[in-house]
């Protein structure tokens, strides 16, 4: 389990957040500290302070407008200030916060909102250019805008986690006693919250939904109720639950998380129903695949995985039915088992909810993630076909093409890095401001591999690091590939064309020292065969060739 070190620079008393992180289900480990509250620009603009002495990987900086910004403040009691003087307090903010951001690897910021136990005079508050509701989002925008640059500095929806609870946020008896301005709901959104975001940062995001479709994405038994009596749309409050269900399942799917099928039923009868009821949203074509048979759904699940080849640890299970999501919480303890609503209105809420599927940026390869594993599954359906491994692989027309990291790839290459774990030699998790740091040292170099075939493109698939460690040798510190790459000795060329590179350089020697993890198995068996057999960790240069069926190219 990927652990945190984190510290919240805050000018208010946040320290009863602490206690519920514990609590929060999620895939990393959050260690919290609080700094001394009410010290935000002395501890930002110190690089000697003591906060940073511990070498914290996550800073959250949580602060409110009216302690930060006399001028605000003084906005609160009806005095005239104007909005460009409010916003400039804001640009020098911003100059303090690119400061701290340079010292830890992510950097929240917990958006401004106003007083939450205040009510504001309704018909002035919106008001253009002098109303405080209407300048705090003002400063808001000024904030993200001129922070919209620095790569590992997050901005939080504060309002978000005031309209989603269902009691105060402000406890007066609390901020009375200890001056604590949130309630013990408060706190424990922000803490879910934060645990969200920062997994979606470290690439620990679920990857997978698998649903059940009988009283999950319908209304009503297919197998009993028949196609044109299952509750689906229509005039109906439950319906019309039903489909903005799906239409929720759809949008996750438009930003990469992968839909698959676990249902016991006649297969012919549910894809029929799935393809031709005319208020279904998801079709055939918005799951990567599905088991609809009367088989244990806790080995459909493993039967999934194996063939998307992900990590069972990547999987959501959505089901109606308590017994089921028992059986595979027992069968399956690492798949995300959540409860469904026993109200059926509250599908779209529940799943908008989830805090799993976070992430920091949306990909081109994100949103078209269903479509490259289709089209996998085409190669692998005509490789059942093959007369032989070898056949297929010719018949694939594949070509690797490598180019250097770009800012238009930066992004992709560090989620890469992040999400990857099979084939990751040193499973190095960076943002993309640490990676840009490291590739800036004088001999270190990467690039990028992207492969096509006659199924199509299966985007930014590679990357491969290195650095000089002395005249004429180097290491490879990166060499990460996606796992629908694999099988394909698509890994064979990719280390062939960073040896011809670096050899074109004036290479003689070539070192691969690999981190051993529960998952990198793949890599390892790789890179055993290309090693010389006396020197630990050297590349034989004179193993390593490229196949015959695999064209290159560089762009």
């Amino acid at each position: 389990m990927t652990t945190l070190k984190t510290v919240f620079v805050a000018d208010t008393v946040v320290d009863p957040i602490l206690k519920h992180f514990s609590r929060a289900e999620h895939d990393i480990r959050i260690e919290a500290t609080v700094a001394p509250y009410n010290q935000v620009t002395q501890i930002l603009l110190n690089d000697t302070d003591g906060v940073w002495q511990s070498n914290p990987d996550l800073c959250v900086v949580w602060t409110t407008p009216e302690r930060l910004f006399p001028p605000f403040a003084r906005l609160l009691n009806f005095a005239s200030i104007s909005q460009e003087a409010i916003l400039s307090e804001v640009d020098a903010f911003v100059r303090i916060v690119r400061k701290a951001a340079s010292r830890v690897k992510l950097l929240f910021i917990v958006s401004w909102s106003l007083p939450p136990h205040m009510r504001w005079i309704q018909a002035i508050t919106m008001k253009h250019r002098t109303g405080v509701s209407n300048i705090l989002m003002h400063m808001n925008l000024r904030l993200a805008e001129q922070l919209a640059d620095i790569k590992n500095v997050v901005l939080l929806d504060s309002s978000y986690w005031y309209a989603s609870l269902q009691k105060p946020s402000y406890d007066p008896k609390l901020y009375a006693v200890g001056k604590v301005h949130y309630s013990r709901e408060f706190f424990v959104k922000a803490a879910n919250e934060i645990v969200s975001v920062a997994s979606g940062a470290v690439g620990k995001t679920k990857k997978l939904i698998v649903c059940d479709l009988d009283n999950t994405l319908w209304g009503g038994v297919i197998g009993d109720d028949g196609i044109n009596h299952i509750k689906l749309g229509g005039i109906d409050p439950i319906g019309e639950s039903f489909v903005a269900f799906q239409k929720s399942l759809k949008a996750l799917s438009s930003r990469g998380i992968l839909l698959a099928i676990a249902s016991k039923n006649e297969e012919s009868i549910a894809l029929d129903t799935i393809q031709n009821h005319s208020e279904m949203i998801l079709r055939k074509e918005d799951f990567v695949t599905w088991r609809i048979n009367w088989e244990d759904k806790a080995q459909n699940i493993i039967d999934m995985v194996k063939e998307l080849n992900i990590g069972i640890d990547a999987v959501v299970f959505f089901d109606d039915n308590p017994s089921e999501r028992d059986r595979v919480r027992m069968a399956l303890p690492e798949v995300y088992v959540p409860d469904l609503p026993q109200d059926v209105t509250a599908y779209p809420s529940f799943l908008s909810n989830l805090a799993c599927f976070e992430t920091i940026n949306i990909t081109h390869e994100d949103r078209g993630r269903t479509q490259l594993y289709k089209a996998e599954q085409s190669r692998n359906i005509e490789l059942s076909s093959s007369s032989s491994f070898q056949e297929w692989l010719q018949s694939l027309e594949i070509e690797v093409i490598m180019s250097p990291v770009t800012e238009q790839n930066l992004t992709r290459v560090v989620q890469l890095m992040n999400k990857t774990n099979q084939f990751n030699l040193s499973t190095r998790r960076m943002t993309e401001d640490e990676f840009l740091g490291w590739l800036h040292q004088e001999t270190a170099d990467a690039v990028t591999f992207r492969v096509k075939d006659r199924f199509g493109d299966l985007g930014l698939i590679g990357v491969v690091s290195t650095i000089g460690n002395g005249e004429g040798a180097r290491e490879i510190v990166d060499f990460v590939m996606s796992c629908r790459a694999m099988g394909k000795q698509v890994e064979h060329a990719i280390l062939y064309m960073v040896a011809v590179r670096l050899m074109n350089s004036g290479l003689r020697s070539l070192k691969a020292a690999y981190k051993e993890t529960p998952k990198n198995k793949p890599i390892l068996e790789f890179l055993r065969p290309q090693l010389k057999t006396n020197e630990q960790h050297m590349i034989d240069l004179d193993k390593v060739c490229k196949p015959n069926h695999i064209r290159i190219s560089e762009e």
